[in-house]
């Protein structure tokens, strides 16, 4: 195969990915042949095969240039002086973002079939380890910065984010069941309004900052984290 400039290869993969996506959606993950993509492509087998070595590595590229998008929206959110609350609400809005986009709906359920292979194929359950990995340790990290800032209760961040995490993994299979019966955006506003919203410290000020560790004098004042007034209170 002649040399390439960089960016033509870069241009050739995103050509394939998009064949194979096209084949993946017509005919099934498990009925689609590397042939098919080849012929999908318009490329000879050799300039397929100079890419990917198989299917198999083919979907698991798309899977991750697919959740690409919410990776990157995620790093900004945490490079930003946004509040931690601000940092999440941009997260779940992107994430909504992604799954409502006909790019993933259309590859939703071929995923839940490969993910499926999850324990019996090392390839997939290192693809789906590290997506997973990405957006936890995201949302840890946003929400532990909640709580050194006082802005957030002290909360378990590992545990609410796999809470998270298993609430948007149900309602993608609930879209796979019925589209109509999932309304993304009522959702991400609904889990704003009271997950999200139930972290804040009770002592937040009216304009949205976040004073110390939950406690306050009766003048409004915040107190130190952990201290009291003598009566308790």
């Amino acid at each position: 195969m002649p040399k390439l400039k960089p960016e033509t290869m870069e241009a050739r993969k995103v050509h394939i990915l998009k064949a194979a996506r096209t084949c993946f959606v017509r005919k099934g993950y498990h009925q689609t042949t590397m042939d098919d993509i080849v012929q999908e492509a318009g490329l000879s087998k050799g300039g397929v095969y100079w890419h990917f070595d198989s299917k198999k590595e083919l979907f698991l590229a798309i899977i991750e240039s697919t959740l690409g998008a919410s990776q990157v929206a995620m790093r900004e959110s945490l490079a930003s002086q946004a509040s931690a609350r601000e940092k999440l609400d941009t997260v779940m809005a992107a994430f909504a973002e992604m799954v409502t986009s006909n790019q993933l709906s259309e590859i939703a359920p071929l995923t839940l079939g490969v993910w499926a292979q999850n324990w019996q194929d090392p390839d997939v359950n290192k693809v789906v380890t590290k997506v997973y990995k990405q957006f936890r340790d995201s949302v840890v990290q946003m929400i532990e910065q909640g709580i050194a800032q006082g802005e957030f209760k002290p909360v378990n961040a590992m545990a609410l984010t796999s809470i998270l995490l298993a609430l948007y993994d149900g309602l993608m299979v609930q879209v796979m069941i019925d589209e109509d019966m999932v309304d993304w955006g009522a959702i991400s506003e609904t889990l704003k309004n009271t997950l999200i919203a139930s972290l804040l410290t009770g002592e937040s000020a009216e304009d949205g900052t976040p004073l110390a560790a939950g406690n306050s004098h009766s003048d409004g004042t915040p107190l130190a984290a952990g201290n009291s007034h003598s009566d308790g209170t």
